[in-house]
């Protein structure tokens, strides 16, 4: 199986995975995924990303059905691109104007300057899988980050 990659870092990486977080708002989730995208060197600054995240979710919400909201942003502040899961213990409506709720987040980080449409490969790829219910629910109960991670990264874009 061949790992997702754009230029020297791979995309999906385990130390951007989380498994069952107790987080139970949009907002904290957020934090946490861009703090920790910052923190392991995918992100200069975790607030201009952060910033760009809440931009995108203000235009529309990305929770898409199926549990699952793809929050994304494009900013300088990324330093690679990178698609970031968690996954919470127990679904939260993912905006105060829809009932949507989560479980499954996907966040993806790309520079300003990438010519990189990977956010929108991704979202696209990632809907096709989720009609499988197997992949599903293999994303909500799979215990093991490695298996997680490969499970992913089977995901072509």
């Amino acid at each position: 199986m061949e790992k997702i990659q754009e230029n020297s870092r791979d995309v999906i990486s385990t130390d951007l995975i989380f498994l069952d977080n107790e987080l139970n708002n949009q907002e904290d989730v957020i934090h946490f995924i861009v703090e920790n995208a910052e923190f392991v060197g995918y992100a200069a600054d975790a607030d201009e990303l952060y910033q760009a995240v809440r931009r995108r979710e203000e235009e529309i919400p990305t929770a898409i059905g199926y549990d699952i909201a793809i929050p994304h942003g494009k900013t300088e502040a990324v330093t690679n691109p990178f698609i970031a899961f968690l996954r919470v213990k127990r679904a939260f409506q993912w905006t105060v104007q829809s009932e949507e709720r989560v479980r499954l987040i996907f966040l993806i980080g790309v520079p300003k300057n990438s010519e990189s449409k990977l956010h929108l490969k991704f979202i696209s790829e990632v809907s096709k899988k989720l009609l499988d219910d197997d992949f599903r629910a293999k994303l909500l109960t799979e215990t093991d980050k490695n298996k997680i991670f490969e499970q992913l990264s089977s995901i072509s874009i």
